[in-house]
């Protein structure tokens, strides 16, 4: 299109270019959203190797580590999807602020999961027959309240940004208190039952 306006217009001597606010807004929005992805991929990289160590070395079996790593780790993933997923929906859009909102998420959620995860390994050692129902009960009314109680004083404590009179702390505020809330869920509703089926597949 600026070939023909430079030819059509002005001859051979000069040459246009698209330029303006527009522009400028287009190219930071495309790097706001590359830096997005980017870090959440390097720090979902690093937390499933994190896990997969761990529970390589409290089991001692390198299949059992991997399997119990990754099972971990799943929840997680479909948290980040849950909060970007719900951020589009709803229009927020990514800045300098929430543009580490999926990091940020995953650093809270693995730290959920490897409460959770804890005990029901503790549960299942102490009582093997008692099944992944039970496990996952007594995990969640003792671990799981512990972890309601921190996630809500967390969240408290970020909801506090709406208070700002910056507009991108504002939303950065509101983003986290929904990430909290998410990976509260995930890993008291959808980790607890996946990894006791994996603990109970295990002494099976």
């Amino acid at each position: 299109m600026t070939e023909s306006i430079d030819q059509a217009t002005y001859g051979s001597s000069f040459e246009a270019s698209l330029s303006g606010r527009s522009l400028i807004l287009a190219q930071i929005t495309a790097d706001v959203a590359e830096a997005a992805v980017v870090s959440t991929s390097v720090v979902a990289g690093v937390i499933l190797l994190m896990l997969l160590v761990i529970q390589t070395g409290r089991t001692g079996d390198p299949v059992r580590g991997i399997k119990r790593g990754f099972v971990a780790w799943l929840p997680l993933m479909a948290v980040v999807a849950w909060v970007f997923g719900i951020m589009g929906y709803t229009g927020f859009q990514l800045n300098s602020q929430t543009v580490t909102i999926g990091a940020l998420t995953l650093g809270l959620g693995v730290d959920y999961a490897i409460h959770i995860a804890t005990r029901l390994e503790e549960e299942a050692e102490h009582d093997p027959l008692a099944g992944p129902e039970v496990w996952v009960s007594r995990a969640v009314s003792t671990t799981g309240r512990a972890m309601g109680a921190a996630a809500i004083t967390t969240a408290g404590g970020f909801s506090v940004l709406n208070l700002s009179s910056l507009v991108p702390l504002q939303l950065f505020g509101q983003a986290f208190v929904v990430a909290i809330a998410l990976a509260l869920i995930s890993s008291l509703f959808v980790l607890t039952p996946l990894y006791a089926k994996l603990l109970e597949g295990e002494i099976a």
